[in-house]
């Protein structure tokens, strides 16, 4: 039964040394998932590669990457065209122009600048109405720029485009770097944020001049997205001046939006980019300028863009609030281990005579293997007596220097102890009798001799089988020198 106890005890001390080897596992597990910076992976587009958004987005995306979020910079043909992208997901963000219509999967996450519309003309053209008849460039394919010229020439009175009102053309930006003079449009509308590399090529080697448009109001009846803009005094050359003065003009906001379902975390980062120094600096957009913008939102807001506005409203962010909970949780995960690992240490130091227990247990079914044989084998009940006196010896020495501190569990451990050596007291003096039985079959009237010279052969026997070659020697009178042992152990018998 004692065995059984300490077995069980043993189990229950292997059954916490796991459970806190697996707390202090998922504390560190947690601790390194909280710390390991997130990685995001998201896919960008800013239309035409030879587009001005195209060069932000590059900025964009180099420094976007150390903070954990890569940019796939993705080319189409136009803001039409990347909403539309957006909406199905094929890409999750863009940099478009502001005012154009969104699918309800669509969401805002900032705007960036102003993007004056420059209407760009040549030869004899002072005014909107000049343009009738005239070839016009309204936007390249999949460009959002088209619905805004439409509203302007619809305002001069030219809003349906034929061969006798004008005639609309659409190229590429490659495609305009590459034909001939004779071939270019009279004019072109072009919106883009400010200095305009497309702008200052026409104008400087194609021969366009900027055409003033002091209709922002009158627009802003028609469409809320406008707003008021100005192309600056020598914002394309100062030698000669390029425009010589400001240009009144209609702008729209640059808007990044994205697909409702990108991860608001990954909005987050790229908002702090957005929102930085650097950022301002290489892209050439003033925060000042930028916070300004942020009054009246065209699409519904992305999630991720209102976590971000309201990052400060409390003492801690979201961000400082989901690292403190990675925190606690690893904290308590470490609370946890730590106490399974008292526990363990605890059960090692009160339950240490579990040990000493399972050796008697051992012992006990030896002397039970012995009792089962044909013949007890007296050699073999002497050495286990001799080795369960010396696990006794061992586990007072234990109790007596601290190892050990239940008295009860003692107090069973020398019952114990008690029961087997008993057990093998008993089957020993049994095995006296048949000597002395032996003794007397072979010479009755000298029967205590027989009997003593009989017992003295086994006991030396078993002496002689436990006591090392080397260690073997006579008394000067002849007799074994372990004699005194064999006599302790007959005065224990008798």
């Amino acid at each position: 039964m004692l065995g059984w106890i300490a077995k069980l005890r043993v189990l229950e001390e292997r059954k916490l040394l796991f459970a806190a080897a697996l707390a202090l596992g998922v504390a560190c597990v947690a601790l390194f998932v909280a710390t390991r910076p997130h990685q995001h992976r998201i896919t960008i587009t800013a239309g035409d590669l030879r587009g001005h958004r195209s060069e932000i987005a590059n900025i964009l995306v180099e420094l976007a990457e150390p903070h954990g979020l890569q940019l796939e910079l993705a080319p189409t043909l136009g803001s039409a065209d990347a909403i539309a992208h957006v909406a199905d997901r094929s890409i999750d963000i863009a940099l478009v122009q502001g005012g154009l219509p969104a699918p309800e999967t669509v969401r805002e996450v900032a705007p960036l600048s102003l993007e004056p519309l420059h209407l760009l003309v040549r030869g004899e053209i002072w005014d909107l109405e000049d343009l009738s008849g005239m070839r016009i460039q309204l936007a390249p394919p999949g460009g959002g720029t088209r619905l805004l010229a439409l509203d302007v020439l619809g305002l001069a009175g030219l809003s349906r485009p034929s061969g006798n009102v004008f005639t609309e053309v659409s190229h590429t930006y490659a495609e305009l770097e590459s034909i001939e003079d004779a071939e270019l449009p009279d004019a072109i509308f072009h919106v883009s944020s400010l200095p305009s590399p497309n702008a200052r090529a026409w104008i400087r080697l194609r021969g366009y001049r900027l055409l003033p448009l002091p209709i922002a109001d009158a627009m802003r009846l028609r469409n809320v997205a406008v707003m008021p803009g100005v192309i600056p005094a020598f914002a394309y050359g100062a030698a000669p001046p390029t425009p010589s003065e400001a240009v009144p003009t209609i702008a729209t906001r640059m808007l990044v939006v994205a697909h409702r379902d990108v991860d608001p975390a990954a909005i987050r980062v790229l908002l702090d980019v957005l929102d930085s120094e650097v950022f301002a600096t290489e892209a050439r957009m003033p925060r000042a300028e930028r916070r300004a913008l942020w009054d009246d939102a065209e699409l519904p807001i992305h999630e991720g863009t209102r976590a971000w506005l309201h990052r400060e409203d409390s003492v801690f962010t979201a961000e400082q609030m989901e690292g403190i909970e990675s925190l606690r949780s690893f904290l308590v995960s470490l609370v946890v281990a730590a106490y399974l690992l008292f526990r363990w240490y605890r059960a090692r130091k009160i339950h240490g005579l579990d040990g000493f227990l399972a050796e008697v247990s051992a012992l006990d079914r030896k002397v039970l293997d012995v009792e089962r044989s044909a013949q007890l084998d007296l050699h073999r009940l002497l050495e286990l007596r001799a080795q369960l006196g010396e696990v006794k010896g061992r586990a007072l020495d234990a109790f007596a220097k601290g190892n050990i501190h239940s008295e009860e569990l003692l107090s069973s451990f020398l019952t114990h102890v008690s029961d087997v050596r008993s057990h093998l007291n008993s089957m020993i003096l049994s095995e006296r009798e048949r000597l002395q039985k032996k003794a007397r079959t072979r010479e009755p009237q000298a029967e205590e001799s027989v009997m003593s010279e009989l017992w003295r052969d086994a006991i030396d026997e078993e002496h002689q089988d436990r006591v090392p070659q080397a260690t073997r020697s006579t008394s000067p009178r002849g007799e074994p020198a372990n004699s005194s042992k064999k006599d302790d152990d007959e005065d224990e018998l008798e």
